[in-house]
């Protein structure tokens, strides 16, 4: 491990922090690190333009640098764009240039994320020292390993954590702090859940479906839950996803009863974008997903009760951070091959996904809400006489 150089007091510090989303909530916490670290500083990310607002209003930053490099990735197929991508990744490098950064730290620490402080000329830059995709050649000062980096049973905000140590100051405690949500968002969300359901109950907000194949809990299990969850209690369920994920949401309702679902199933995928889904979680009592972005921003805006289920990557590694009760359901310790942290089940099994029942989710949940304060009846249907006119879920 390289020593670090002597701490000095940075008066502007860039982040650098492309996607994915779920990675982007979890960083969130390297935020308030920072502002208490150096309360006069002024604090910038780089990240994915499509992701930004995910960190957009935040009280801990000032500047934020979007990189569009998804978008120049699929227009390199068209040698006639080639000098507007030219152009536009300039005109990035001049904007961080000009804010005049002593110092980069690297939190994903790819080629993509490293080389961009070192073309943008930052004197200090801080990253890990697994040297993955030759990241480390960008850097000036590096921390840990390999086997360090991915060791299951560390926090990755810990290893967040100890690059902003290397900047002199303790870095304790994982806090984190949402972006802020404007008074219009809040309001939309609150009309969003009064319109969904007929009456007013607590809500379990549910996210099914993921980027990874391997983390995806089967479509069959998830209406099973829903099931369970209408027919033995009187919490609503809010399905969350993103418009490309539609069709998942289609197929994990089209098998329930209808008079089941009507006024108290709430189907929002394609229908809250990053900034929204800050509002709506804000706005529920629990929430369910496997380790994806969707989890994440449960825990972020403290959800009271977070479950999640976790597969192929390591619950002890990327929990959801910020939920007060927090139930998580995984075979790591059953199951030699887990966490494997591969999009695709190296054994074609999804043993790790399959073998968590809809039966103990529900536990999960019900233990959760429990534990919470949170009353919910029992009966099937929801038992009516329990449920009021539709109001505010939570202030």
């Amino acid at each position: 491990m390289q020593v670090p150089l002597i701490p000095t007091t940075p008066n502007k510090i860039l982040l650098v922090r492309f996607s994915a989303l779920g990675d982007v909530i979890q960083t969130l916490p390297v935020l308030t690190m920072l502002r208490e670290g150096f309360p006069d500083a002024k604090i910038g990310w780089a990240i994915d333009t499509g992701l930004a607002p995910a960190v957009e209003g935040h009280p801990a930053l000032d500047y934020i640098h979007r990189c569009s490099r998804l978008q120049w990735k699929a227009q390199m197929r068209e040698p006639w764009r080639w000098s507007g991508i030219t152009s536009e990744f300039t005109a990035l490098l001049r904007e961080i240039r000009e804010v005049g950064y002593e110092v980069a730290i690297d939190v994903q620490g790819l080629f993509k994320t490293a080389i961009l402080p070192w073309l943008a000329g930052i004197p200090r830059r801080i990253g890990y020292g697994h040297g993955r995709e030759l990241s480390g050649l960008f850097y000036t000062e590096r921390y840990g390993q390999t086997a360090d980096y991915f060791d299951p049973a560390v926090l990755h905000v810990e290893h967040m954590a100890r690059l902003v140590r290397m900047l002199g100051v303790s870095a304790e405690g994982y806090k984190i702090e949402p972006p802020r949500v404007s008074d219009e968002r809040q309001r939309r969300a609150i009309e969003t859940l009064q319109k969904g359901f007929t009456e007013r109950a607590p809500v379990v907000a549910m996210a099914p479906a993921t980027q990874w194949k391997s983390k995806a809990w089967p479509e069959r299990y998830w209406s099973t839950l829903i099931q369970q969850v209408l027919e033995q209690t009187n919490l609503d369920v809010l399905l969350m996803g993103s418009a490309a994920d539609a069709p998942c949401g289609q197929r994990i309702l089209s098998v329930l009863p209808r008079e089941l679902c009507d006024g108290r199933v709430c189907n929002l995928f394609g229908h809250a974008p990053i900034r929204d889904m800050y509002a709506i979680y804000a706005q529920v009592e629990a929430a369910i997903g496997p380790d994806s972005a969707p989890l994440h921003v449960a825990g972020a805006t403290a959800v009271p009760v977070v479950v999640g289920i976790y597969g192929p990557t390591g619950y002890r590694r990327t929990p959801p951070l910020g939920s007060p009760h927090v139930k998580l359901l995984t075979r790591e310790g059953q199951l030699p091959c887990q966490p494997c942290h591969q999009r695709t089940c190296p054994l074609g099994t999804d043993d790790c996904m399959k073998q968590i029942s809809p039966e103990e989710v529900f536990h999960a949940l019900l233990a959760g809400l429990a534990e919470a304060g949170i009353e919910v009846r029992s009966g099937v249907a929801g038992a009516a006489t329990t449920r009021q006119p539709a109001l505010p879920i939570r202030k």
